[in-house]
C-alpha cells in the first residue's frame, strides 16, 4: 500500500494528463488495501477468551480515532502545502512503521488460545 500511495499521489496525480496512471494506481491501491480484513482473524487469538470481544473491539476502534486526528492533521497540510498530493503521500508512511513493527508481532499459528 505504501508503494501504491506514493506512485498514486506522489506521481500519478501530478502528471499533466495522468488520470489513466491515477486510476491504475489507484486499482493496484485498493487491491493491496484488502488486508485490513485479516484483523478480524489474527486480533482476537492475541486475548484471553474473558475479554476477547472487548480486546478487539478496543484495538480495532483506537485506530480509528487515531485516523479522525490523522484526517484534520491531513487537512492542514492541504491547506499549508496548497495541494492534496503530497500531504496524501506522506500517508504511505505509517505503513512503512508498520512494515518496522512486524518483527515485534506475536506469532500465533500453532498456538493454543489464551483461556
Amino acid at each position: 500500500m505504501a508503494v501504491c500511495i506514493l506512485l498514486g499521489f506522489g506521481w500519478a496525480f501530478y502528471l499533466p494528463h495522468g488520470l489513466r496512471p491515477f486510476i491504475i494506481v489507484l486499482m493496484f491501491l485498493g487491491f493491496f488495501g484488502g488486508n485490513f480484513a485479516i484483523f478480524g482473524l489474527w486480533l482476537p487469538e492475541q486475548y484471553p477468551t474473558s475479554v476477547r470481544a472487548t480486546a478487539f473491539a478496543f484495538t480495532t476502534s483506537f485506530g480509528r480515532f487515531l485516523a479522525a486526528g490523522i484526517n484534520l492533521a491531513l487537512g492542514a497540510l492541504v491547506v499549508r502545502m496548497g495541494t492534496l498530493g503530497k500531504p496524501v503521500a506522506l500517508t504511505a508512511i505509517a505503513f512503512g512503521v508498520g512494515l518496522l513493527a512486524i518483527p515485534f508481532a506475536m506469532e500465533t499459528k500453532g498456538a493454543t488460545l489464551p483461556d
